[in-house]
């Protein structure tokens, strides 16, 4: 057991999952998910493989337990930066950007979302779909907005969530396996907003 750096038990154990989770972020920012072991992480995190147990069940664990801590901001700051005084259409399509943008070039959240989830059990995936819940439910609202403004096309509601994620990631996909430059990815952000806009637009409306 490490030594105590804190003045109760309860204390030194936040401290300690704190620290397993931040050599868990510093060595997937490093190294990627691919290249990083149970072992890894216990030893950046300077304590044994059976104290990493007593807090995490896996590495799957610790990687979606840092998802849940931190994304959940993350998307709030997404959410923030999109500027005040756009049309409904025009927010759903900045935010769709911007998490694009996120996507590709966040090394550790970007990387965790696009090319590990897959490959996590499925309470993991489970646990890191429900850490961006907000952002689902964002573009979700916009949606209905837009539908009830007359500017979108009334799909399905999971019909139309799952296209517009799914969109998403697809352009943030087409960044990650090609050229990264900040040229290429304005080209990628500026196709996906017309696609979505004219994908989404009612008939009419959309190329207004």
């Amino acid at each position: 057991m490490p030594r105590i750096r804190a003045s109760s038990i309860g204390e030194h154990k936040a401290l300690t999952r704190r620290s397993l989770l931040d050599a868990a972020r510093d060595l997937i920012e490093e190294r990627g998910t691919a290249e990083i072991s149970l072992g890894d992480i216990a030893f950046a995190a300077g304590v044994g493989r059976t104290t990493f147990y007593d807090y995490f069940a896996d590495r799957d664990d610790v990687i979606a337990a840092l998802v849940e801590e931190e994304l959940p901001r993350v998307v709030a700051d997404l959410i923030a930066v999109v500027p005040d005084g756009l049309s409904t259409a025009e927010r759903l399509a900045t935010l769709a950007a911007e998490t694009v943008e996120f996507v590709a070039k966040d090394r550790v959240f970007g990387v965790i979302l696009h090319r590990e989830v897959g490959r996590m059990s499925p309470d993991a995936q489970e646990r890191i779909v429900a850490s961006h819940v907000q952002l689902s439910t964002e573009l979700a609202d916009l949606y209905r907005r837009g539908v009830e403004e007359g500017v979108f096309r009334s799909l399905p509601p999971r019909l139309a969530g799952s296209l517009i994620q799914d969109t998403i990631m697809s352009a943030a996909k087409v960044f990650i396996e090609g050229e990264d430059s900040p040229e290429r990815l304005e080209e990628i952000t500026s196709g996906l907003r017309e696609f979505l806009l004219g994908g989404l637009g009612s008939p009419g409306v959309a190329g207004d």
